[in-house]
């Protein structure tokens, strides 16, 4: 918020005391009222940005599609296709048709996805580890690469021409209203410096041109902004870096997960959102984000504060910065809980740093935060 829209809510701030202390019944009641006064406040001033959620599932099965896809369409009006399975190299170097197995899901997220929400389709040239060149998507998910690109850099020209044919099949069948090409950029730069300029030189070539075709689509990288604390070594130099990179940039978009940075400031957990418009004057956007609504039982991360008082005001915070910044949009990661799973996938015991970030409990309970995403969501947009 600006001018007289930030002494509102520091007027609110001050009446309702805001506080997340006490017994549950009590904080229900604080909560509701605070709601109430924001929803007032606020009534003047339609919400500026979209909310949605990713199509993560909380199982792996027919009745956990469907009941993430009803509460996504439901729930919100932008939905989040979040792709870095890999890259289909071969098949999009030489113009081929992808395999079945990876358009069957396409098609799935097509047809389950209400027509009338907004898309923002993220892919990626770099790998999940953020340290090289993405996977193969193939008949499976993060093949090997194929012999004829194993060893090749981000700027060699079959992967620049490979990735400009992935980016422009999305667009055909996607149709989306944003698109990110880079997921979490800057952990590329933590993780793999030398491979930084290489990758920037492919950035640069994929959006220019898709500019050139596409004016009116908005087209980005996101950047994981948790990661950019002063704890970590030559932070200064990644913002340098990103700054320069924003200028080939429609959006300036962040994925965010308060948790995982260092420290974390109880007092404001997410005051690193003010640290985006001292680097960039770009509209903002969440790609990504989440709080744990439990303790995260992952070896040495037990110490981080985590329980559903925590996350609502998390996830309230977080709303009212968006506000006040006229972000795009705002992504939280996963609608429920996702125990089952990493039970039927035997998933990496490290996914407990997400598992619990669920507005919705792994029983399918709605927790506070829940309730906070609601009134949200009530208010009239732009």
């Amino acid at each position: 918020m600006k001018g007289d829209n930030a002494c509102a809510e520091a007027e609110y701030y001050h009446h309702v005391g805001f506080r997340l202390a006490g017994s549950r019944a009590c904080l229900l009641g604080l909560w509701l009222l605070a709601m109430t006064i924001s929803a007032t406040i606020h009534a003047q001033n339609p919400r500026p940005y979209y909310m949605g959620f990713t199509p993560w599932l909380y199982d792996n099965n027919a009745e956990a599609i469907n009941a993430t896809y009803d509460f996504i369409n439901g729930n919100g009006e932008i939905i989040s296709h979040h792709m870095e399975e890999g890259v289909p190299w071969s098949e999009a170097l030489a113009n081929r048709s992808y395999h079945p197995n990876m358009l069957w899901q396409w098609d799935l997220r097509k047809l389950k996805t209400t027509a009338d929400a907004k898309v923002f389709v993220s892919i990626s040239p770099i790998n999940q580890s953020r340290n090289g060149i993405a996977d193969y998507r193939g008949e499976n998910t993060h093949m090997g690469l194929p012999a004829s690109f194993a060893g090749k850099r981000f700027n060699d020209p079959d992967v620049k021409k490979a990735y400009l044919s992935y980016a422009e099949e999305v667009i055909r069948f996607y149709e989306p209203d944003y698109l990110a090409i880079a997921i979490e950029a800057n952990e590329l730069y933590f993780n793999n410096r030398s491979a930084w300029p290489d990758f920037v030189e492919l950035y640069i070539d994929t959006y220019t041109t898709l500019k050139l075709r596409h004016p009116e689509l908005p087209v980005f990288f996101t950047t994981a902004l948790h990661v950019m604390n002063q704890m970590r070594p030559q932070t200064d130099d990644a913002w340098e870096e990103l700054s320069v990179l924003w200028d080939y940039a429609d959006v300036a978009a962040i994925s965010y997960y308060p948790h995982m940075q260092y420290p974390l400031d109880l007092g404001n957990p997410v005051a690193m959102l003010d640290q985006l418009r001292k680097h960039t004057d770009k509209p903002l956007a969440v790609s990504e984000s989440g709080y744990p609504a439990q303790t995260i039982d992952f070896p040495g991360l037990d110490y981080i504060p985590a329980n559903e008082q925590l996350q609502a005001e998390v996830l309230f915070r977080f709303l009212l910065v968006a506000y006040r910044d006229q972000y795009e949009f705002v992504i939280v990661w996963t609608h429920r809980d996702f125990d089952q799973l990493m039970v039927t996938t035997n998933m990496p015991a490290y996914g407990a740093l997400w598992r619990d970030t669920g507005l919705i409990s792994e029983t399918g309970r709605k927790r506070f935060a829940g309730e906070v995403w609601d009134v949200f969501l009530q208010l009239p947009m732009n």
